[in-house]
């Protein structure tokens, strides 16, 4: 065989192999052209800007309309993650799941994805997916978010990306100036409100409905999707939310020491964020902003912040956000949509616990002060195995599942539209060999994030004992979640049935290998944050 005939053959055998095109889809900024994904009649259009790139002169303001292109956009790849630091490093099973792939990043980001089975003319459901990370990280390229599952169960699925840290919240004086809302930071929102406004505007020409539209997200992107039912520029952008494992319920940032050292805010003063921008730009030893943003993406990465979420948290600007949480629910202004949320019975086994008895209680009453004695006493830890679940069991209740819990009674409190609970307390397969940072031994549990395998119906890591079981209770949790976008409410013919949530009553929906109705999980810890919380409020 010659080598021309060789060439020839391997060409052929790359274009077989090679994902069959779909047709243009007509979009604002022109035609865009998918792939087919393999033994599905679901379309993938990954890629697509939905703003111009944030980058020059762009940087650190409100992202703007896209340019029209002309000819077809092939939309079969992700576009880069957004600027962000690399992930925790070292053999961590999070940072494969929910940080893998990272790279590329780059500050021209802006870009989402689509997958759809739908013909133009249907009007499918949309769910568009906002990732976790903190704010600091993520992206919607995470191998466990593809939106393929989804999609073909009859919904139209979006991924976005949007920007981060300190590219996505900085503040400063300057930049306040120069807006015309006298408002600066918020951008990473302001990104995704950008997102929901391309989605509006295009999500018919996917079959798409723009009339039923549910954000869901985990961790951050559940805290994200919070502060949007908060944001008067989102209204009427959504019609149901989905939160899992994250809330913006904390009390605001002032009272005692105590108690400002316990709660963690994902809400700054937009003082406190200007005054962490100039930190930036003495750090940069620049004078102004045109300097600032001279500056390259890689030298802001590398100034270090004195805390984690320091130029990572939204902002109380006034303008995206009006009010804290608190203050919004209480009025009633949020934009009242079901909404569908819960957490996981083993959140805190993927962070950092503390190991020693001695040292959980000297952390206890260092933090805590007068208030460390009724911590203890619910919290208890008698040897150092105790301390380490009793610290992972408090990361849970306080982070993740009070904030969370505070989201569903606030709009049980003062919105009109029904509320689902769930408590995810299944064990996926991770095998003994596997380790999180820091994490608690062999059986991590329900971590948090546990859940999204079984909402995407993607079993990462591939190599794991995913069973029979496992599957089973994929496809029912991803029928809850595609019945909530298409009617707000999960129920069906052929499921558990899934009350709707009454603070009051045994309405929460349990998800395990049984499903069943049950009462709101770890009542004695949750009425202590209710506690503190209250003397929290009396103190402001």
């Amino acid at each position: 065989m010659g080598t021309r005939t060789s060439v020839y053959l391997m060409l052929g055998l790359l274009a077989a192999m090679a994902p069959a095109k779909a047709d243009p889809i007509k979009t604002a900024g022109g035609l865009v052209a998918g792939v087919v994904v393999s033994d599905s009649a679901v379309r993938a259009y990954k890629g697509i800007p939905f703003a111009k790139p944030p980058v020059g002169d762009l940087r650190w303001r409100a992202p703007q309309p896209t340019e029209p292109w002309t000819g077809t956009l092939v939309a079969d790849k992700f576009g880069p993650s957004c600027m962000q630091p690399d992930p925790t490093p070292g053999h961590s099973i999070f940072t494969r799941i929910f940080y893998t792939p990272i790279k590329p990043t780059s500050e021209d980001c802006l870009y989402l994805n689509v997958w759809t089975a739908a013909s133009v003319g249907e009007k499918r459901p949309v769910m568009v997916w906002i990732p976790g990370g903190g704010f600091r990280g993520g992206s919607s390229s995470v191998e466990i978010y593809d939106g393929a599952e989804l999609a073909k169960k009859g919904v139209v699925l979006v991924s976005v990306n949007y920007r981060l840290w300190k590219f996505g919240f900085l503040a400063l004086p300057e930049l306040s100036t120069e807006s015309e809302r006298h408002a600066s930071g918020n951008y990473g929102l302001l990104d995704q409100i950008a997102a929901l406004q391309w989605v509006k505007e295009n999500i018919a020409a996917f079959g798409g409905n723009p009339d039923n539209v549910t954000i869901f997200g985990q961790s951050a992107g559940s805290v994200a999707a919070n502060f949007l039912m908060m944001s008067p520029l989102a209204k009427g952008l959504f019609h149901r939310v989905i939160g899992e494992s994250g809330g913006a319920f904390a009390p605001a940032v002032s009272g005692s020491p105590a108690l400002r050292g316990l709660f963690i805010s994902w809400l700054q003063s937009l003082p406190d964020a200007e005054a962490v921008g100039s930190k930036l730009m003495t750090a940069l030893k620049v004078s102004n902003l045109a300097e600032l943003r001279q500056k390259s993406a890689e030298e802001i990465l590398a100034v270090p912040s004195a805390t984690r979420f320091e130029s990572a948290i939204p902002i109380l600007d006034r303008y995206v956000l009006p009010a804290t949480a608190d203050e919004i629910f209480a009025a009633g202004r949020q934009n009242d949509v079901p909404l569908l949320l819960g957490s996981t019975a083993d959140e805190g086994s993927n962070f950092p616990v503390i190991r020693a008895v001695a040292t959980f209680r000297e952390d206890a009453r260092n933090t805590l002060g007068p208030l460390a004695d009724a911590f203890l006493g619910v919290y208890e830890a008698n040897d150092d195995a105790q301390a380490a679940r009793t610290s992972a069991a408090a990361t849970r209740d306080l982070r993740l599942a009070w904030p969370t819990l505070q989201w569903a009674r606030a709009q049980a409190h003062t919105g009109h539209s029904k509320i689902f609970y769930y408590y995810f307390a299944h064990h996926p397969p991770a095998p003994p060999e596997e380790r999180f940072v820091e994490n608690l031994g062999k059986d991590l549990g329900a971590y948090h994030g546990a859940e999204l395998a079984y909402v995407f119906g993607n079993f990462v890591p591939s190599e794991w004992p995913w069973t029979e079981t496992d599957r089973e209770l994929a496809r029912t949790i991803s029928q809850y979640w595609v019945n909530f976008a298409t009617n707000g409410d999960p129920n069906a013919s052929g499921l558990p049935q899934w009350p709707a949530f009454d603070p009051n009553a045994s309405s929460v929906l349990y998800i395990d290998k049984a499903i069943t109705p049950g009462p709101i999980p770890n009542q004695k810890y949750i009425a202590l944050w209710d506690t503190f919380a209250a003397k929290w409020k009396a103190q402001e």
